[in-house]
This record gives C-alpha cells, sequence and structure tokens, in this order.
C-alpha cells in the first residue's frame, strides 16, 4: 500500500506572499500618518502694524510702506510664501496689497517685514486731518491671506493702536 504524499513546495510561497503584502501596506499607514501631521490646522498667525510711511505720493493714488511684525503662535515652522493685506485706520479701508514674501517663521517665534500697498491719496488726505485732532491712539485693522507652503490659505485679522503723531510724522515726510 502506498501513501499519498503532499508537495512541500506549496507551503513555501506562503511567507513571501505575506512579506509582499505587509511591506506596501506598512508603507501606506506612515505615509498617512505622516499626511496627517502636515494637515493639522494652522492657528491664525498675528500681524501688527509696526510703521507707516510714504514711498508714492499722486494725485490719484499713494503707495505706503507699511511695516508688520508676524508671529507665529503654532508649534511647527511656518512656510510663508505670498500675503495679501489690507489697512484700515478708525474702521476705514485706506490701503491694500499683496504678493510673494518669502519667510520662515519659526515654531512659536515672529518676524518682521516691510510691504507695499496702495491707497486713494484723497481718502488718505482727506481723513488725515479728522484723526489728527483725536486725542487718543488710532485704531487700526490689517486682515488679508497668507499663503503657507504655497498651497496652504490661512486667513488672519489683528486689530491694534498707532501712537498718531508718529503716524502723522511719518506721512509727512
Amino acid at each position: 500500500m502506498s501513501v499519498a504524499r503532499r508537495p512541500v513546495s506549496m507551503t513555501v510561497g506562503r511567507p513571501r506572499m505575506r512579506t509582499a503584502i505587509a511591506v506596501p501596506a506598512l508603507l501606506l499607514l506612515f505615509g498617512l500618518a505622516a499626511c496627517a501631521g502636515l494637515t493639522r490646522p494652522w492657528t491664525q498667525p498675528e500681524v501688527m502694524v509696526t510703521s507707516i510711511r510714504p514711498q508714492e505720493l499722486a494725485l490719484n493714488r499713494q503707495t505706503l510702506l507699511v511695516g508688520l511684525r508676524i508671529h507665529n503662535p503654532n508649534d511647527r515652522m511656518l512656510p510663508v510664501k505670498a500675503m495679501t493685506y489690507t489697512l484700515s485706520l478708525e474702521g476705514e479701508e485706506i490701503a491694500s496689497g499683496g504678493g510673494a514674501l518669502e519667510r520662515q517663521i519659526p515654531a512659536f517665534g515672529e518676524t518682521t517685514t516691510e510691504v507695499t500697498v496702495t491707497g486713494d491719496a484723497g481718502r488718505i488726505l482727506t481723513r488725515l486731518p479728522a484723526l489728527a485732532l483725536q486725542d487718543r491712539p488710532w485704531q487700526y485693522q490689517v486682515a488679508g491671506v497668507m499663503t503657507v507652503a504655497g498651497v496652504v490659505p490661512i486667513p488672519y485679522r489683528y486689530t491694534g493702536e498707532l501712537d498718531p503723531e508718529q503716524v502723522v510724522r511719518s506721512l509727512l515726510r
């Protein structure tokens, strides 16, 4: 009587097949975990006005250089590629602008920059005398969108106060 035997080669292929499936599955899981870390929401940066200076005066428009201090409240670097900005004084929009702005702001750090904004000279010049007579700091608002890593838009809005004497002196230079 003869006994039937199973071929040994059928069980040898299974461990390779598990490895061939396990390695790509692990790579996919690690990739998804890494992407999840990159897509955590960003906390809105604080963008403060530090100075306002005239750059060009014309009959219908005025170009101003606005000093900004940008604070990163996030626990990771903020790779800023571009920004838009709108500047308002005492609730009235006076200038706006935008463009490329290559900055790497460290986690919980800050940087300063000067940006160019364009406004209606008539609106600015007619508003200044009334503002100059106020015996208190001027309320300003700077708002816009910061583009991070070239693709992620982060809107921001910051309100603060400016010393009127300092602003008037810098605008009349």
